[in-house]
């Protein structure tokens, strides 16, 4: 092989592999920040866990620590369901860890059957509220 032909097929393999590696770089998303507050009621949430889901489930979840009210999360962007876990020290305890086990403040509609939404959008998505209900409250 001539050093012309060699640089021409050393050219093509180097533009394909440059050519793969921008359409790879393209197509893979970026996480959005999320942040906003969580209520009860009218007071902000004290603490609890807050998790960002693909409606398909087709893309990894985004989950963060809700304090004071407060969180922020890197979720990837597109339709979510929203699950929110908050719970106290419940009245049994656990034989093994000697501790109360938590039961949940939270009816279903805020975590394993939600009905809480988001649209997230790629960049910064601010304000994104939630308003929940302690079970028993209406």
């Amino acid at each position: 092989m001539n050093p012309k032909d060699f640089q021409m097929k050393l050219s093509g393999v180097c533009f394909s592999i440059l050519l793969l590696i921008l359409l790879g770089c393209s197509s893979a998303e970026v996480p959005s920040e999320v942040s906003g507050m969580v209520f009860l009621g009218s007071e902000p949430l004290a603490e609890g866990n807050i998790i960002f889901e693909s409606l398909d489930n087709s893309k990894a979840p985004g989950a963060g620590v809700i304090k004071g009210g407060r969180y922020t999360v890197q979720v990837l962007p597109g339709s979510k369901k929203v699950k929110i876990q908050a719970s106290k020290p419940g009245s049994k305890i656990d034989p093994v860890m000697k501790s109360a086990i938590p039961e949940s403040i939270l009816g279903p509609e805020y975590n394993e059957k939600t009905t809480l939404k988001a649209d997230i959008k790629p960049g910064k998505n601010e304000k994104v509220d939630f308003q929940v209900k302690q079970i028993g409250m209406k």
